[in-house]
């Protein structure tokens, strides 16, 4: 688990309204139960433009960046660099240190780095570090877990 960016630059929106898993009956289960396994991801060769496309949706505030299923980075629309040209490589601005957490840890460990660090989001890599096994999300109350 990675925990190195200042909680400033990851603070962001959650985009879900509603729970579709409580905190109450998440806490004993582990992340890999609760977790989104298919989060929107960017691939590792997307552009200023691809990226833009993607954050045309406006419940979209943040993608992963993934190179197949390697973890590049997440990249936050805040992010976005607004004078660039549209063909510049989006993995440079990808912040590439960021909390994550593993599938098998309990729920109650992830809920307190979102809550420690006032995140709505966590990716989630498998054991190795570097394998996207997919996204934490905290509905808009932060009382639970979106799933989709």
């Amino acid at each position: 688990m990675s925990n190195d960016m200042a909680t400033a630059d990851l603070m962001d929106p959650a985009t879900c309204d509603f729970p579709q898993v409580t905190r109450d009956t998440a806490a004993t289960q582990l992340v890999r139960d609760v977790m989104l396994r298919n989060p929107k991801t960017l691939r590792g060769d997307a552009t200023v433009n691809d990226a833009r496309a993607m954050f045309a949706d406006p419940k979209v505030v943040s993608a992963i960046v993934a190179d197949g299923t390697v973890f590049v980075g997440l990249l936050n629309r805040s992010d976005m660099p607004s004078l660039l040209a549209g063909n510049s490589p989006i993995r440079t601005f990808a912040r590439r240190t960021v909390p994550t957490i593993t599938p098998g840890r309990p729920v109650t460990e992830a809920v307190e780095i979102l809550d420690d660090r006032r995140l709505a989001r966590l990716v989630v890599l498998e054991e190795d570090g570097v394998t996207l096994a997919g996204l934490l999300c905290l509905d808009r109350k932060r009382a639970g877990f979106c799933r989709g």
